[in-house]
């Protein structure tokens, strides 16, 4: 069954509790694997980093995986380019959160059926939007409030279509009702209007 955001935290939480001490109280819950992932090496050049002033953790974790070695001044000075690291190819990573969402809308659907879906040319769109999905959330620019005014207004806008194509067709709407995905009709629309 897929692993559900309460475990998920959990094993993150257990993840930050053997990082070093001098790395546990700067790293949050969404980096902790990468941190972890890290060799111990290169796990105390980022402490020495954050305790010289690191401020952007992702990029310095992406290079620290890169080559340990890599000196502290680096670091610090890690030009924004290498924050996001576009790939036009979806990940395994978003394969399997596809097949997620498969057994969460159709809980008795096996799970290598739901792998197949998440697999097939049918499904291609909703691969690509994951995956600009995850590289937007791992955007060093995602807390800039122009930057994220703009995306949520795509989002919504994109939410608001979707949810007329779904109450234009009936046996859509049955299915959302008869899923575990929530039914909560965007009302932005209304309160724009």
């Amino acid at each position: 069954m897929s692993e559900t955001y309460r475990s998920k935290r959990e094993r993150w939480q257990r993840l930050l509790e053997t990082l070093p001490a001098g790395l546990r109280e700067h790293v949050s819950l969404r980096n902790v694997e990468a941190v972890a992932a890290l060799s111990p090496q290169a796990q105390q050049r980022l402490a020495e980093a954050i305790a010289a002033g690191l401020k952007r953790l992702p990029p310095a974790v992406e290079r620290l995986k890169a080559n340990s070695d890599t000196s502290i001044s680096e670091l610090l000075n890690l030009p924004a380019q290498l924050v996001v690291k576009p790939s036009s190819e979806p990940t395994p990573q978003t394969h399997k959160e596809l097949a997620d969402l498969f057994q969460l809308c159709f809980p008795d659907m096996p799970r290598i059926s739901a792998e197949a879906l998440a697999n097939s040319a049918v499904l291609e769109i909703a691969r690509t939007t994951a995956h600009a999905h995850s590289q937007l959330l791992e955007s060093n620019y995602l807390k800039t409030d122009f930057v994220v005014m703009v995306l949520y207004g795509l989002m919504r806008q994109t939410l608001e279509r979707l949810e007329e194509v779904i109450e234009q067709t009936p046996t859509l709407r049955q299915a959302i009702e008869q899923s575990s995905l929530p039914w909560k009709p965007n009302d932005w629309r209304k309160q724009n209007a």
